[in-house]
């Protein structure tokens, strides 16, 4: 007689423990580097024109 394992499926459980670190860690760098960039590059107007329809009259 054999007995057969039960194979466990990869549980949500265990994928939020793997995702959530990885995706924390990729905001505290994003984070980190747009503390560092904040002011180097300037923001510059955009400035684009509009046409406007005629109105009747």
């Amino acid at each position: 007689m054999t007995i057969q394992r039960r194979r466990r499926k990869f549980s949500g459980v265990t994928a939020v423990s793997i995702v959530a670190p990885v995706a924390l860690l990729g905001l505290v760098l994003l984070g980190a580097w747009a503390w560092t960039d904040g002011g180097r590059t300037p923001v510059g107007d955009i400035v684009q024109p509009i046409p406007v329809p005629e109105l009747p009259q």
